[in-house]
């Protein structure tokens, strides 16, 4: 019999009580704030952009083509106008008039195709400034031109690209006035509260993804993205009990998901991060025992060898990471990394012993890909992401041994 296994419900009654969960050691204000309370806390002062009416329940993001290549500029066709005055049209037949507009538009059409060609050249060799003064010619040269909201959009992404955030914000802002009903108008909020992010506005960047819950719904699928996004703006301030809460709410509202399995990913690396070392293996076997016929088991199951090991209980994670080998012999990437594993335990062992376990430190990084949602589990890059083009599990898994601020 093995003595190991464990039932859901078994884990379930082992998790700590929430109320017991020690402060977090920061130096932001942190709090027992419901989920519904952090949504309807005041925001910024009047200074607050106004993206009220930015965002629709119908839209969710850009195309897997324009996501790839970071720009999602439309066609040509959808970028054009017309220069004929009213007066030019009065002394003019109606053939004559629906031609000269034929002509203008078939020019215009012309020009832009050229311009966004050429600033395309310098986005793909990553001048993104060049990209952005040559596509902001179009909105010059063509003031009268529709669709030029999807140039903006291009714009926007060269200038968040080459790390001039305050431009990107202004352009991203006028996306959103511009066409607030528009599939483009979500993902441009997203990319403005990610900006706000880099430039540490944590207050801004947390409006913009209330506001997106507000519009799409609290419990709808399209906005589990803007939660992952709070909690790791919450985490990014410390504020580690309104980070597990929001964790907490995603796996309730998204049950039998791959937004579950992220959830509950972050939050075992949250509960590692607060040395709640048992809460957070907890978590990573009800991933492994709920998901067992998925790649998630695997994962999970490496994990549990690595809190393990970062508790210091070596023996733990020695069973662990055999446990690997003997449930998962066919497949032959994780029974690498458990031989692995089992070999740099008998070495972080030796090295802890040698140099004392507050010297001793080692993470396991994963980037976890599913359906253009993606997270990192721990390390500098840490939460959630979104990248429409990636539809495989990535598995990039670095050992770290750190002694004395040395790798």
């Amino acid at each position: 019999v093995d003595n190991n296994r464990v039932s859901a419900s078994d884990l379930l009654d082992e998790m700590e009580d929430p109320d017991s969960m020690p402060v977090d050691q920061s130096t932001g204000t942190d709090d027992d704030a419901t989920l519904d309370e952090m949504l309807n806390e005041k925001g910024p002062d009047a200074t607050t952009p106004d993206i009220q009416g930015a965002m629709t329940e119908s839209a969710e993001g850009v195309s897997q083509e324009q996501a790839d290549e970071g720009i999602t500029a439309e066609s040509a066709e959808e970028v054009t106008g017309t220069a004929i005055s009213q007066s030019e049209q009065m002394f003019k037949s109606e053939e004559a008039v629906m031609q000269d507009k034929k002509m203008t538009k078939e020019q215009i059409q012309k020009d832009v195709e050229l311009l966004y060609a050429e600033g395309k050249k310098y986005y793909d060799v990553e001048d993104y400034e060049g990209a952005a003064e040559i596509w902001g010619r179009i909105i010059t040269n063509f003031p009268t031109a529709s669709g030029l909201f999807t140039i903006r959009y291009s714009i926007a992404n060269a200038y968040e690209f080459s790390r001039q955030y305050d431009k990107a914000i202004q352009q991203y802002q006028k996306v959103l006035a511009e066409k607030p009903k528009e599939e483009i108008a979500v993902e441009a909020a997203y990319r403005l509260g990610g900006c706000y992010g880099k430039l540490e506005k944590w207050q801004y960047a947390m409006e913009v993804y209330k506001d997106i819950i507000r519009k799409q719904g609290m419990s709808n699928a399209r906005s589990s993205r803007a939660y992952f996004n709070m909690a790791l703006v919450y985490m990014k301030q410390g504020k580690f009990k309104r980070a597990e809460t929001i964790y907490r709410n995603i796996i309730r509202y998204y049950p039998n998901t791959a937004s579950e399995i992220q959830g509950r990913f972050n939050l075992a690396s949250l509960l590692t991060q607060t040395k709640r070392y048992k809460n957070a293996v907890n978590e990573y076997k009800l991933i492994n025992y709920k998901f067992k016929n998925t790649d998630w088991a695997p994962m999970a199951a490496m994990h549990i060898g690595d809190t393990y090991k970062l508790s210091g209980d070596y023996k733990n994670a020695r069973d662990a990471y055999s446990r690997v080998l003997y449930e998962y012999y066919n497949n032959e990437r994780y029974v690498n990394q458990a031989e692995t594993a089992l070999e740099n335990l008998k070495h972080a062992r030796q090295f802890a012993e040698k140099y004392g376990e507050e010297n001793f430190e080692q993470t396991r990084d994963y980037t976890i890909s599913y359906k253009g949602l993606s997270f990192r589990t721990s390390g500098k890059e840490a939460g959630f992401n979104y990248n429409p083009s990636s539809d495989m599990i990535n598995d990039n898994a670095p050992i770290r041994v750190k002694a004395n601020n040395e790798d």
